[in-house]
């Protein structure tokens, strides 16, 4: 059975699908009946054609733009087949020794001790959070603080312009996790509760940030193509980082990032974007739809959950969690990929909590222990990518 957030799917298809309608100005492939929104079929990519009367995908206008558009080729195999919303990339500056340099306003943090929950027990072929491995090499580059850090206790926060993160925090100095949870369009941050994670997260002295809908006060581009969230929200998340690590004694090698639907694709978007301090991520239905530059030479631990040919919603989601598998086993990183085969955000309960046990055992910088083979308990439909 689907999560109840997403029983209405239709009426998220049909919010994706306008804004897809809007932003691309076109409806060859598209029709409007009656103020409804028909779906296009399986796998049908939104076309113009080109000057060489070849089809290319449309890319959306910027306001203001005119009748101006801009086309982008895919790369075959590795890129989805939805537009991206077109927000500019920036590309990485050299650095020393050929490596990129730092973004203007990163900090290393100082080496950090994870102190284990007493007494706690792991299920059967999971490992206990005191028994995770510990990270090597380079410490995570995190954001530098700027302006007031937010009190972490239960409650709603805002955050550098971000008007609702809802926290769930334990008690500070016991050097626990720090989750980002992102939702799908149309729900909101309560999504986050059924993450199998947040108690453990919590008890062990960590913090669960879910963001409730896009509601910066600034403007940028969008991972998804929905709305739901914007890029602009990755600063609040950095603030959120820096602040948490400084002042909770949140262990700054254990940064997470997981979300449903739109969420699943915010989840892949920051793992790229904010590869600097992102330890390892889950969509669930997520990915990407188009591959960005990622940010540093590290690249997070990555474990994607869809549901195959079903798993669709305007892009089909087995074809973005490819695109960001591909992406990130391009740069070097341990992928996972896992089809459940049950449809849109309906990740069974043991492939979630093996998500969770995914994210505890690859901290940043660590050597996968799941590089040889996966752990017991994990559904045999996961594959290493």
């Amino acid at each position: 059975m689907q999560p109840a957030y997403f029983a209405g799917r239709k009426t998220a298809a049909a919010v994706l699908s306008t804004a897809l309608l809007t932003a691309a100005g076109c409806s060859s492939d598209v029709s409007t009946q009656g103020g409804g929104v028909t779906r296009p079929t399986a796998g049908a990519v939104a076309t113009q054609p080109s000057a060489a009367g070849t089809v290319a995908p449309i890319v959306p206008r910027a306001a203001g733009s005119g009748s101006t558009t801009t086309a982008i080729t895919p790369t075959p195999t590795t890129t989805a087949t939805l537009p991206s919303p077109g927000a500019a990339v920036l590309p990485l500056p050299a650095g020393a020794a050929g490596k990129p340099a730092l973004p203007t306003g990163m900090v290393t943090p100082p080496p950090m001790t994870m102190t284990p929950v007493a007494g706690a027990a792991a299920p059967t072929g999971m490992t206990a959070m005191s028994n995770i491995p510990m990270a090597t090499g380079d410490a995570p580059k995190l954001p530098e603080i700027k302006g007031e850090c937010p009190e972490f206790k239960d409650g709603t926060i805002m955050v550098a312009g971000h008007k609702s993160i809802v926290i769930k925090a334990g008690p500070a100095g016991k050097g626990g996790p720090l989750l980002f949870y992102w939702h799908g369009t149309g729900s909101s941050a309560s999504e986050s509760a059924r993450f199998p994670g947040n108690n453990e997260i919590v008890a062990a002295g960590g913090i669960v940030a879910a963001f409730n809908g896009s509601q910066s006060s600034k403007t940028g581009g969008d991972c998804s193509g929905t709305g739901a969230h914007n890029i602009a929200d990755f600063d609040a998340a950095d603030q959120i980082a820096a602040c948490a690590v400084k002042n909770h004694g949140v262990d700054p090698r254990r940064i997470y990032a997981t979300g449903c639907s739109a969420g699943g694709l915010q989840s892949g978007c920051m793992a790229q974007m904010r590869s600097s301090y992102i330890a390892a991520v889950a969509p669930n239905s997520g990915g990407v739809v188009s591959s960005r530059p990622w940010q540093d030479m590290h690249t997070p631990a990555v474990f994607t959950m869809h549901g195959g040919s079903s798993d669709m919603v305007i892009v089909t989601f087995s074809q973005t969690s490819a695109t960001f598998d591909m992406a990130a086993k391009s740069h070097g990183g341990f992928v996972v990929n896992c089809n459940h085969g049950g449809g849109h955000c309906a990740a069974p309960a043991d492939l979630q909590k093996s998500a969770w046990q995914f994210m505890k055992d690859h901290p940043w910088g660590a050597k996968s222990p799941w590089a040889s083979a996966l752990p017991a308990g994990t559904p045999s439909y996961c594959k290493i990518f």
